[in-house]
């Protein structure tokens, strides 16, 4: 039988190289590094054995350009070793794509391939001893335009007596698209080697290391210890999938001095290793909740994972595990919790501190008392140690309140069409839910109410001390009822007329700062009160039949002194009591006739204004002659005006208001 060319199998290395998974970024422009480092490590465990970590020697020097920048591009690395060397078996190895010569120590045979991906060319020198002498190997290392053989200028020659075994791999330069990746600081660079073989610096397993660049010279075993604050392992046993035989993991929890950063973008990490180097790494700072730790508060936590489940699961990359997904999320939650346990001090402090934050926020609105009366399990159960400021901690308080409000809600449909015999039992805790939070929402409506007279207290503050001008009306008057307010578009919630009597809290329909002739029927003035409020029938104090009384509030500028016969705050309100009366009915926005307003009924009038001695003067030759039981105000009826007129003082309005709501304050601890 004849075979031709046509039936071989073509092999395209270019090709291979090409769909090698190293996409452009810092650490894959220095994963060429750590293959030729991740070498040299098996070089020389593989001649000095167990004397590799006394007698070995590791150097790598960085090549940076001419530039005169003050810290110049990166543009390669040498990597030199006193290791067994490219022995004709080595050699064999290395020429042979996907080789299975290391595979005992985790080799894939396509690591030096990313040096053919991330590098323009390499060059290897290397001394190895046969027969009892020294020979030296060179060649070059780089895709060719032919697409063939990537060894060039192999040459093979006698070493000196002075020749030193061991070997050289000059990475140099960097192809186009990763030049610009490579970390320009020598101590990033440290670090990086560090991190990608933790598992060897965290059992001190390293030979003589060294980094060099320029005249800076780091010892990365020193530079490691020297930022280590503490170092502890464990074994657990897991299942990765359910059903599966329990694996065993190592876990080393290191303490880093921050000082020693591995990875950029985090402070905290869980790294994953195959083979004693780094596959996969995960950001764990949003599990942790921690910011930096240790003694001193200046150190970031590591978890180094590994396992002999993982040496066998690598991809050959380097880049991943074959295991699934689902199965690394359970490893990487069960490393998580390990984690926990380690660092649980710390994260007691964090908790410490988010019950004191959910404590003060409960004070402040506690109408969330309902769904944190034991705050400690609150924190516990529902916030993530993540969350720390009030804003995170408040939204989940809301969050769980409207949970438990439809929670409630879908328990009362439920109701209506169960049966059975715990039906009493859940009658009983869904009245209790609801009684829980209509108390807490009557604690939210008590706390409003103190911050709205703490800020009437601040607004009858003197704006200018040395001048001691009082700020105008309009802010008194605007917290009390939004001026130029159109009722029809406020509810009850909308003011805040109980500061003047708890009995307008209700008062819904209102008219502030608008001429008369714009809602009465028949009247074309064009003054201005500044309230009237009626009752809207819809609201429950109304009665059938009745006439609710109508409120005319006037406020006078806090520290008045001014007042002429013209401007009589008395007169004012009576006079706008006979327009009122004369007006014929209220009209809404639309223009239809709300309400009239029929003879007997009632006004009440509250002239609100800083006591001067004219405005007493004037007090006492009106109506509003009586004192009120404490002193501090005056009051007086009118019977042709059907009206009682209530002169009042501001800081008696302010009293009196705390007065009324003091035991609801000292109830809620708002004193």
């Amino acid at each position: 039988m004849r075979f031709d060319d046509s039936d071989r199998f073509e092999f395209s290395l270019a090709g291979r190289v090409r769909n090698l998974g190293f996409a452009p970024s810092p650490l894959n422009a220095l994963f060429p590094l750590f293959e030729a480092v991740a070498n040299a490590f098996h070089a020389i465990e593989a001649r000095w054995d167990r004397e590799a970590t006394r007698r070995g020697s590791i150097t790598v020097t960085v090549l940076r350009s001419d530039s005169e920048d003050e810290s110049p591009p990166v543009i390669g690395f040498t990597v030199e070793d006193n290791g067994v060397g490219l022995t004709p078996e080595n050699w064999t190895a290395f020429r042979t794509a996907d080789t299975a010569s290391k595979i005992s120590r985790g080799g894939k045979g396509v690591g030096r391939l990313s040096w053919l991906k991330v590098f323009e060319n390499t060059r290897v020198s290397s001394a190895f001893e046969e027969d009892g002498q020294i020979l030296y190997r060179t060649f070059s290392f780089a895709i060719r335009a032919s697409d063939g053989n990537p060894v060039g200028h192999h040459e093979l020659s006698a070493g000196g007596t002075a020749t030193r075994v061991g070997t050289r791999v000059h990475l140099e330069p960097y192809a186009s698209a990763y030049s610009a990746h490579c970390p320009r600081k020598t101590e990033t660079i440290a670090a990086q080697i560090i991190g990608h073989f933790l598992r060897n610096f965290a059992s001190y397993e390293v030979p003589a290391f060294v980094l060099v660049d320029g005249a800076e010279r780091i010892s990365l075993l020193d530079f490691y210890s020297e930022n280590v604050e503490s170092e502890v392992s464990e074994t657990i046993r897991i299942s990765l999938e359910p059903g599966a035989e329990p694996i065993s993991i190592d876990i080393y929890h290191i303490l880093l001095s921050k000082g020693l950063r591995l990875h950029e973008g985090s402070k905290h990490w869980n790294l994953y290793v195959g083979d004693g180097r780094v596959v996969r790494d995960e950001k764990i700072d949003n599990q942790l909740g921690l910011g930096y730790i240790g003694e001193n508060a200046d150190s970031v936590y590591i978890g180094l994972v590994s396992g002999d489940f993982l040496n066998e699961h690598v991809n050959q990359e380097r880049t991943n595990f074959t295991f699934s997904e689902e199965a690394y999320r359970t490893l990487h939650a069960a490393a998580i919790a390990a984690a926990k346990r380690r660092l649980a001090p710390y994260i007691e402090l964090v908790r410490v501190k988010q019950a004191e934050t959910t404590l003060r926020i409960i004070r402040e609105n506690p109408q969330f008392l309902a769904v944190a009366s034991d705050v400690p399990a609150f924190v516990e159960e529902n916030l993530s140690l993540n969350a720390k400021s009030e804003e995170d901690i408040f939204l989940e308080l809301a969050r769980q309140r409207r949970r438990k409000q439809r929670e409630t809600r879908r328990e009362i449909k439920a109701l209506v069409t169960t049966t059975g015999e715990n039906i009493a039992e859940r009658v009983q805790k869904v009245a209790g839910a609801i009684n829980v939070d209509k108390k807490a929402s009557l604690a939210e409506y008590v706390v409003k109410r103190k911050e709205i007279l703490d800020l009437l207290d601040s607004s009858l503050a003197y704006a200018d001390p040395e001048a001691r001008n009082y700020l105008r009306e309009e802010i008194v008057h605007d917290l009390i009822i939004p001026i130029r307010s159109d009722g029809e578009a406020l509810e009850y919630e909308d003011h805040n007329l109980w500061i003047l009597d708890d009995r307008l809290a209700f008062y819904s329909y209102l008219k502030s700062d608008k001429p008369f002739r714009t809602f009465l029927t028949d009247s074309d003035s064009g003054r201005e009160p500044d309230i009237a409020v009626v009752f809207d029938r819809s609201l429950a104090f109304d009665r059938e039949g009745t006439d609710e009384p109508i409120i005319i509030v006037e406020f006078k500028r806090p520290g008045r002194t001014a007042y002429g016969h013209e401007d009589n705050p008395i007169t004012q309100v009576l006079e706008y009591v006979n327009i009122m009366r004369n007006g014929g009915a209220f009209k809404d926005r639309t223009g239809r006739v709300r309400k009239p307003i029929p003879l007997s009924t009632r006004f009440i009038c509250f002239v609100i204004a800083d006591f001067t001695p004219k405005l007493v003067e004037m007090v006492s030759l009106s109506i509003a002659q009586s004192r009120s039981a404490d002193g501090e105000g005056y009051f007086g009826f009118s019977p042709i005006h059907n009206a009682v007129v209530e002169v009042l003082p501001y800081n008696k309005l302010l009293h009196d208001a705390r007065l009324r709501n003091e035991a609801f304050f000292s109830k809620l601890g708002l004193n």
